[in-house]
């Protein structure tokens, strides 16, 4: 009997770990992960999302960009057309979206993209700001820079290593060399093109982008976005990729 309840109390605290340690290691933007149901009646890692804009959850997410959301709320409101999504406005006039799946996925974000408004006084230095990027999502497995705005303009794509291995290994291995990417695929890659993103990427791609605006190696804009493109497939044709 005292095998017994040593083996199962052992299983229950590996069991309580495995969750902690993806709760902890999920990627966010403002507190927000992908996969986070719209409804308040479900939870992610035992959290609504009413909760993460009350900010009643964890103050110290290792893997999170841009801050967080309880207390910074200005506006926030949702639109069901063309398809669900909550627009938000920080205190500091930042933008924040949320993009949900179908009804039949059971609405979950597909996409989450903060929007750091192009800012004539420079807000911090590049290299600050790519250290806060690596810091929640380690080094870029892809980075390049459009050839007449090098100065003015840097993205960095990061995969998300939370996947299953088979479609991390499988979305690594589509990724372009920066070399080898086209002027047009460059020079357009910040216009948020989901189908676009889906032929450079891989149509299974999940993970981060981040788009620098420069000024003087100082960061002047930034865009970030999480997103999985299988997902977003829910709500938008990106068959047709060529």
């Amino acid at each position: 009997m005292k095998w017994t309840i040593v083996l199962v109390t052992t299983l229950l605290l590996v069991s309580v770990q495995i969750g902690a340690t993806t709760a902890v290691e999920r990627w966010r933007i403002a507190s927000v992960p992908l996969d986070m149901p719209l409804s308040d009646d479900e939870a992610l890692d035992n959290q609504a999302l009413e909760g993460l804009y009350q900010g009643d959850y964890g103050r110290r997410m290792t893997h999170n960009l841009g801050g967080y959301l309880g207390g910074n709320v200005r506006e926030s409101g949702l639109n069901e057309s063309p398809f669900y999504r909550i627009n938000t406005t920080l205190k500091d006039g930042r933008k924040l979206e949320l993009w949900f799946s179908s009804a039949d996925d059971g609405h979950k974000t597909f996409g989450v993209y903060l929007d750091t408004p192009w800012n004539d006084k420079p807000i911090k230095d590049f290299k600050q700001a790519a250290d806060e990027a690596h810091a929640a999502f380690g080094k870029p497995d892809l980075a390049f820079a459009p050839a007449d705005r090098s100065d003015s303009q840097k993205i960095e794509i990061f995969a998300d290593r939370m996947m299953p291995k088979a479609r991390y290994d499988a979305v690594i291995a589509r990724l372009p060399k920066a070399a080898a990417m086209g002027k047009k695929e460059v020079d357009g890659f910040w216009e948020s093109d989901l189908r676009n993103w889906a032929r450079i990427l891989g149509p299974d791609f999940r993970g981060a982008i981040v788009i620098f605006g420069l000024q003087k190696n100082k960061l002047v804009s930034e865009d970030v976005y999480l997103i999985d493109l299988v997902r977003a497939k829910t709500v938008f044709n990106l068959e047709r990729i060529n």
